[in-house]
């Protein structure tokens, strides 16, 4: 039994996480008449199979922005005048800090999920997540909201584009490395993206930020890349997720 539960586990984060529906759409065109200020943003990659991929913007009045990529819409812009009730459940479990800061390093992971990230312009500063292969209840309850929320909204073509400081994408991992790696050799598993030290965080200990070409793969997939490494013991981004964090210092000898 401890062995069949991590796997329904698995089998249901999987058909969850890549389900399908029906777009709803509308004729309407250019539902909104100015561009708005986005407070979250969300984006689906591809998977195996057909995934919708798109990006999902939260605007600050409460509408709906969405990039329709493949697999769900013919590609473009679109808006919606989404449900109050479903936008503010959705704040309402992101407002919690302890959310974003999941360890998942004990679960299974599920082969083959589409990746996932979540910005959000938090009041008192900007959140990120990213996941990958292994993603808890708590965090796949949530992209369910957000996937509801896209595939059940009544969406229209419209000239209006999110607005704001957009958010750069991470440029720095933190990674931890098992005892006796030695960080160079390493290295030279991820030739792929160019990847390059720099600088160890900590003398006595294999704490390291790495960085990569970003012409060659997404922030996401380069960090869960270096999550599913054998000798990697945890990797995280080195970024100001929030106003009481700060990147890392390095520590000298």
């Amino acid at each position: 039994m401890k062995v069949l539960l991590p796997l329904i586990f698995c089998f249901a984060l999987f058909g969850s996480a890549c389900k399908t529906s029906k777009p709803v759409t509308s004729n309407t065109q250019n539902l909104f008449t100015q561009d708005s200020v986005w407070v979250i943003k969300y984006e689906r990659s591809p998977c195996f199979g057909e995934c919708p991929v798109y990006t999902f913007y939260l605007t600050e009045d409460n509408n709906g922005l969405l990039q329709a990529k493949y697999n769900y819409l013919t590609p473009g812009w679109y808006a919606a005048d989404l449900d109050e009730e479903s936008v503010h459940a959705l704040l309402s479990d992101l407002e919690p800090e302890a959310w974003w800061y999941e360890d998942v390093r004990h679960l299974p992971e599920v082969p083959d999920l589409p990746g996932r990230s979540l910005v959000f312009k938090h009041k008192n500063g900007l959140r990120w997540y990213a996941a990958g292969g292994r993603v808890s209840e708590r965090a796949e309850y949530v992209f369910g909201k957000l996937d509801d929320l896209v595939t059940n909204s009544h969406w229209s073509a419209t000239t209006v584009r999110p607005i704001g400081l957009d958010v750069p994408e991470p440029s720095d991992v933190i990674v931890q490395l098992k005892n006796g790696v030695d960080i160079e050799r390493w290295m030279e598993r991820f030739d792929l993206f160019e990847i390059r030290l720099v600088r160890k965080v900590a003398p006595s200990l294999q704490y390291y930020v790495v960085t990569w070409n970003k012409d060659k793969g997404t922030a996401n997939h380069f960090l869960q890349t270096i999550k599913k490494d054998l000798d990697v013991v945890d990797a995280q981004w080195d970024q100001a997720l929030n106003g009481r964090s700060k990147k890392s210092d390095t520590i000298r000898e």
